[in-house]
């Protein structure tokens, strides 16, 4: 009997291993090798998936909720294929997804919510149903909930900011620099600035979250303005900036370099303005220069292993970009609120309990600190998440680069310090004002 269990046991992981395994075709194996009934094959692959959730996977302590896939702008670099008005979330579903992370986060205390989109202030009411359900839930667990936003700022009232800032909602401003900057790719539906509806709004953000961080999207057209579009937003009141390149559009190696170039610019001007007393961060030089802290232990980001994220029709999958591709079909599913995670080796892999083949990564120079690149854009370029975007890698190149800089210009204490800072939680898309 012993054995025969064995043997079950040895053939079960040795089929989880294999691509594509999943709920459905353990319990086909079951009734194909081992006589089972299609009841009693089904039922034990149930139970092999709550198994591996709850004991073998790393716990889940982030979520994004997918609230709408609509959108009040049509930004051409949106990484949100498909768009649409017609799928937004309702509260069953966002109640469930909250159930799931509390049971999933396990016995970790801190958790984070990422209201996401299409733009999430459209649908401002289901994020308040959705905290005042959490603070309920968090009050019963004695467990922390963070909530964070990225939102591109058009929909703000009086009310709207108050009800955030009250409940601790940090939101984050998609805004690329000038109006010349920003205009040019994030147009609204109905052909209007949206540069002038942020600044119209801004005296409200500054009242409600006076630490106030831009999201900037840098362009291959606007790329050699990423000084003076960081410096024009300091000026507006902004305090922290996330800079990034666009994904999924050709950047010539001449770009990359003016994009390192700037970014270095950057960085002695913080160093000017933090001389000076004042306060600003930027989040890309901080975790550029955190990935050269040794070696990494595992290949990807947090999408899939203690993130994920959940759809308004409530299907699971790792993360917003991984769902925006194919016009919202997505890719590496995981399973969905009311079944649970059921692609099981799509999340083995994504965690890194599978051996995944790297020779394209074996000889590069930044091995030992790249984490592979973003699951969603490998795919887009190469066809698998886990063979790396020759575009990320260029990327990376220089991204070291302007590392090595930033620890010279500030010096490693300065990072140092923010590093500390950051470790008690997981990072937020708004961190804090430096001490």
């Amino acid at each position: 009997m012993v054995e025969n269990q064995n043997n079950l046991t040895d053939l079960i992981q040795a089929h989880i291993r294999e691509a594509g395994s999943n709920r459905d075709s353990i319990g086909r194996l079951l009734v194909e090798e081992r006589g089972f009934t299609p009841k009693d094959g089904r039922a034990l692959a149930d139970a092999v998936c709550r198994k591996m959730t709850e004991e073998r996977f790393p716990p889940i302590t982030e979520m994004e909720l997918m609230l709408t896939e609509d959108c009040n702008q049509c930004c051409d670099y949106c990484f949100v294929e498909g768009k649409n008005p017609f799928n937004p979330m309702n509260w069953e579903t966002a109640r469930k997804a909250i159930d799931f992370l509390f049971k999933q986060s396990r016995k970790k205390p801190d958790l984070k919510i990422l209201f996401f989109g299409g733009e999430p202030m459209l649908a401002f009411e289901l994020i308040r149903e959705i905290v005042l359900y959490v603070e309920e839930k968090q009050a019963e667990t004695g467990k922390k909930v963070s909530f964070d936003m990225t939102t591109n700022g058009t929909l703000f009232d009086d009310e709207r900011a108050s009800f955030l800032s009250t409940h601790s909602v940090k939101y984050l401003i998609s805004i690329d620099g000038d109006r010349e900057t920003h205009d040019l790719h994030r147009q609204t539906t109905d052909g209007s600035s949206s540069y002038l509806r942020i600044i119209h709004s801004l005296p409200l953000f500054k009242r409600y979250q006076p630490w106030l961080g831009a999201r900037m999207t840098v362009h291959p057209d606007t790329v050699d303005r990423i000084l003076e579009n960081v410096m024009h937003l300091a000026g507006l009141g902004f305090n922290q900036f996330l800079v990034g390149p666009a994904t999924g559009i050709e950047w010539s190696d001449r770009g990359l370099d003016t994009y390192r170039d700037r970014m270095i610019m950057v960085t002695r001007w913080l160093k000017e303005e933090i001389d000076k007393g004042n306060n600003f961060r930027i989040n890309s030089l901080e975790e550029s220069v955190a990935m050269m802290g040794g070696k990494s232990n595992f290949w990807g980001c947090r999408a899939g292993r203690h993130s994920i994220t959940v759809t308004a029709r409530g299907t699971i999958f790792p993360c917003s970009k991984m769902l925006g591709v194919d016009n919202l079909e997505g890719i590496y599913p995981l399973g969905t609120l009311d079944d649970g995670i059921t692609e099981i080796n799509n999340r083995l892999s994504l965690c890194g309990m599978v051996p995944v083949e790297r020779q394209t990564c074996l000889d590069c120079r930044w091995a030992d600190t790249c984490m592979g690149g973003c699951f969603a854009t490998n795919y887009q370029a190469t066809g698998s998440p886990f063979s790396p975007d020759p575009f990320e890698c260029r990327l990376k190149s220089r991204t070291m680069e302007i590392a090595l800089a930033a620890e010279e210009i500030l010096g490693a204490e300065f990072f140092r310090r923010l590093s500390e800072k950051r470790k008690p939680v997981a990072p937020s898309v708004i961190f804090s004002p430096p001490d």
